[in-house]
């Protein structure tokens, strides 16, 4: 079975090499605010991992375990540290508008990215089967019985949300994150308003979008 050539000459077109794995970057990227988007990403590994193992260890692994309860310290503290450079990360694209250059699904996918974490998060929180989780999900079940949706997803089934948390709310998270990366890497780091010269120039790049 031969690959297909309008895949290979896609891939090849819009995201070369040298964009996938640059070795220069422009100037600007070494301001703090630029690592807001990497240090997300590395909290998000961080709360996988930890959340993996977390997983494999049972519902009642963090109750009653106490390597449980650290890696779920180190999961909590994962989320919020995520979040923190979520939000950071997303102020400075919206000042900077870094959707200009052809980069809109590239503020998009962010945005979408972050609602799933919310999604995510909240998911999380209704299953830790203790008493903080049980008051959420009691304030939660009358909202989503008023706006029909309570008799899909009952918030008040831990184990349905087990099932949403572990499986698929991270899994589309996963795959948003991974379109976002893709799209930073085929059309490069937004720069801020009015140091667009300093952008590294990627001539096959440009070439192929002008076609």
């Amino acid at each position: 079975m031969r690959p297909s050539p309008w895949l290979r000459s896609y891939l090849v077109r819009n995201f070369p090499l040298r964009r996938l794995l640059p070795d220069r970057e422009p100037a600007y990227v070494t301001s703090v605010l630029y690592t807001m988007g990497v240090l997300t990403l590395a909290s998000l590994i961080v709360t996988i991992m930890s959340g993996t193992i977390i997983a494999l260890g049972g519902v009642s692994f963090w109750h009653t375990n106490s390597f449980g309860a650290f890696m779920n310290s180190i999961h909590f503290w994962g989320v919020q540290t995520m979040f923190l450079f979520m939000a950071v990360h997303f102020i400075t694209s919206f000042f900077t508008m870094g959707w200009r250059g052809g980069r809109g699904w590239t503020w998009i996918t962010g945005v979408l990215a972050f609602i799933l974490s919310i999604l995510t998060a909240f998911t999380g929180f209704l299953m830790m089967t203790n008493w903080d989780s049980q008051w959420i999900g009691q304030q939660a079940k009358d909202a989503f019985n008023a706006i029909g949706i309570g008799a899909v997803w009952n918030v008040m089934n831990a184990g349905q949300q087990i099932t949403l948390h572990v499986v698929v709310t991270v899994a589309v998270l996963l795959f948003v994150v991974s379109v976002h990366i893709g799209l930073i890497r085929r059309r490069g780091v937004a720069p801020p308003p009015g140091a667009e010269a300093l952008e590294v120039p990627d001539v096959r790049l440009q070439a192929s979008d002008r076609g």
